[in-house]
């Protein structure tokens, strides 16, 4: 068998077969033939300048350009924006990974099609000077940006990546606005009519959330330290609310839920929706028309539980109500097993009540919540006072 091939100059590929490359060569490819393992070698001192040259160039082209900053006062404006003195009109406003735009006074910008913000991008990032936005398309914030603005879309959807940071109102008609997980929105949240409000897993709402028959949800330890407003839409809580839901107080038929460990600081409030705490959850009170109520296990309530008409109420095992549980018109109340109300339980107008074994229920109404259904306890009139018998041999002594 031939072992090697020799033919070659110095420098030059050489061909090895049946054995390994010798003389400072490296095997680059390895193929079978008839006559036994052949390998190609190569000279490294060779390709190694014209290799790494030709790296250099890759590189080089992959890094990416400077991001813009377009200052709108200078004039320096993105491309389909024109306008001055604070005023400006964009037939659309796209802005790349990591740029930004500046301003130095108060500012309107008017988008007539969409709001395209890249990934890390700034926006009026200082929060010196007021900037207002109005866009008639869809409003898209990526991940990891800053905007201080106050944006308002006509009909298009708003939409702010995770990780980011807004600080200003989000205001749509119809259109839906979502706020992905762990952004922080400083400023109130609303849509007109009926757009739906979704609001991620660990983000705070510094403000008030409001819609008329849309939707709002918030996601698993997200905080809304405001109120969540509502007329006719549902509600879902996967966090905190530091105020009160539907506090409209009429007309209000949407749903709220409140989900397992959640925690409502105020009172929830509706009128025909159904009201339902999961288990180990709290709130300061639920009042309803015609909704019922459901207490989840082992959940707290700081006032009371207070139905104006037909909605049954329960009281989930081992959950405690500080103030009273109150149906006003032929709703069934259900009191689990080693649950607590720390006042009256009270049917009215021929409702149904259950008391479960273990549970412990108070006798009198302890709380001004739901006046208008709550049962008024009139203490006994104060009888006039008594002389004790030593105060009589006093008086006769003198």
């Amino acid at each position: 068998m031939i072992k090697r091939l020799e033919a070659f100059e110095p420098g030059t590929t050489r061909i090895n077969v049946g054995g390994h490359c010798s003389g400072g060569f490296r095997c680059a490819a390895r193929v079978v033939a008839l006559a036994g393992h052949v390998h190609r070698c190569f000279a490294p001192r060779r390709w190694l300048p014209a290799f790494s040259l030709y790296l250099f160039l890759i590189l080089l082209i992959g890094l990416p350009a400077q991001a813009a900053n377009y200052t709108f006062q200078a004039g320096n404006l993105p491309s389909g924006c024109s306008g001055g003195n604070g005023v400006f009109t964009c037939t659309a406003l796209t802005l790349g990974i990591g740029e930004a735009i500046s301003i130095a006074s108060p500012t309107t910008i008017t988008v007539t099609g969409a709001l395209t913000v890249g990934a890390s991008s700034r926006i009026n990032a200082s929060g010196l000077a007021s900037l207002t936005l109005i866009v008639t398309g869809v409003s898209d914030v990526g991940v990891d940006s800053v905007v201080n603005a106050n944006l308002s879309s006509i009909a298009g959807v708003i939409t702010i990546g995770d990780r980011s940071s807004f600080t200003g109102s989000l205001k749509t008609d119809s259109a839906a606005i979502n706020v992905g997980a762990n952004s922080t929105v400083t400023g109130v949240i609303t849509t007109t009519v009926a757009g739906v409000v979704t609001i991620g897993a660990g983000t705070v709402v510094n403000g008030n959330i409001s819609t008329n028959a849309g939707a709002v949800n918030t996601g698993a330890g997200s905080l809304v330290t405001g109120t969540v407003l509502t007329q006719v839409g549902a509600v879902t809580i996967g966090g905190k609310v530091g105020g009160k839901i539907n506090s409209f107080g009429t007309s209000v038929a949407g749903a709220v839920t409140v989900n397992a460990g959640s925690a409502i600081s105020g009172v929830i409030t509706t009128g025909a929706g159904a009201v339902t705490l999961g288990s180990d959850s709290s709130a300061a009170g639920v009042s309803t028309e015609d909704g019922a109520i459901t207490v989840g296990v082992g959940s707290r309530l700081g006032g009371s539980l207070c139905s104006g008409k037909s909605g049954a109420i329960t009281v989930g095992a081992g959950s405690r109500v500080s103030g009273n549980v109150i149906s006003k018109t032929a709703g069934a109340i259900t009191i689990e097993t080693l649950a607590q109300v720390a006042g009256a339980v009270t049917v009215m107008n021929a409702g149904a009540l259950t008391i479960a074994a273990g549970a412990i229920v108070g006798t009198s109404a302890n709380s001004s919540q739901c006046a208008t259904f709550a049962v008024v306890v009139t203490p006994p009139a104060a009888l006039p006072p008594t002389i004790k018998s030593r105060e009589w041999r006093q008086i006769f002594m003198r």
